[in-house]
């Protein structure tokens, strides 16, 4: 049995390392040695040496006779990456380039409450576009597009609080947010005699929640379907920083 080579790596030790935990990975639950060498055109000879030399670093289990599956070393690294994702911090590149394509202010927001906060609003400078950290007005989740990109995965239930608290017709916001579900993006003031207009996407973390939104602020005459797209791929940017693989 031929056995691959990654050029990707100079030691091929690691490329069959990396090879053996994608396949479990794949595979999702527990995988015999035979598969395992199958997936990976590796000798099971050589496939049970490194599985072995894996389940002493804890990144390999042995789930039964013969039977591998991911060990919980790779989750104590992985928490330990994913505590380092700031979402400021992901979002300040792609603020700058969606500023720089619309000339338009691009803000990030978050929620606290039943608010809708800004914390990162670009501006143009001398030096160029920068990504300021700001204090950001509160406004109710309920009256912004950023506000209802953040409320978009909520239950019915927590909808009806919502819109009982806030004087508002719940069946008039579940449909709003049906509308932004569908359309990846909200958007007020979506109407020529409107002066502004706010269009936000969703900011998505590795668990599939919204974890902010991205608001773009143009006035409604300019608000074309182009920069539409460049803010939800703006997003979406984002959002595969964050861990988001669009399932």
């Amino acid at each position: 049995m031929s056995e691959p080579t990654s050029p990707s790596t100079s030691i091929q030790v690691m490329a069959r390392m990396f090879s053996l935990l994608d396949t479990l990975a794949h595979e999702g639950d527990s995988v015999s040695l035979k598969i395992v060498s199958e997936r990976t055109g590796l000798h099971p000879s050589t496939a049970h040496r490194i599985l072995n030399d894996l389940a002493v670093g804890g990144f390999v289990e042995r789930s039964g006779p013969g039977t591998y599956r991911l060990g919980l070393r790779l989750l104590q690294l992985g928490n330990l990456v994913k505590s380092r994702l700031d979402v400021r911090a992901l979002a300040m590149r792609p603020m700058q380039e969606l500023h720089r394509l619309t000339g338009q202010t691009v803000a990030l927001h978050i929620r606290q409450d039943d608010d809708s906060v800004c914390v990162e609003r670009t501006s143009s400078e001398r030096n160029g576009i920068q990504v300021n950290r700001v204090l950001g007005a509160r406004t109710p989740l309920v009256a912004s597009a950023s506000g209802k990109v953040l409320i978009s995965q909520w239950t019915a239930a927590q909808l009806h609080t919502l819109a009982q608290a806030n004087g508002i017709r719940a069946d008039t916001l579940h449909t709003e947010l049906q509308n932004v579900r569908a359309n990846g993006l909200a958007v007020d003031g979506d109407s020529v005699e409107a002066p502004q207009q706010q269009a936000a996407a969703p900011v998505i973390d590795d668990n599939g929640q919204i974890v902010a939104s991205l608001a773009l602020n143009t006035s409604s005459l300019r608000l074309s379907a182009e920069w539409r797209e460049a803010l939800k791929g703006a997003a979406g940017r984002i959002s595969t920083s964050m861990g988001w693989s669009g399932r």
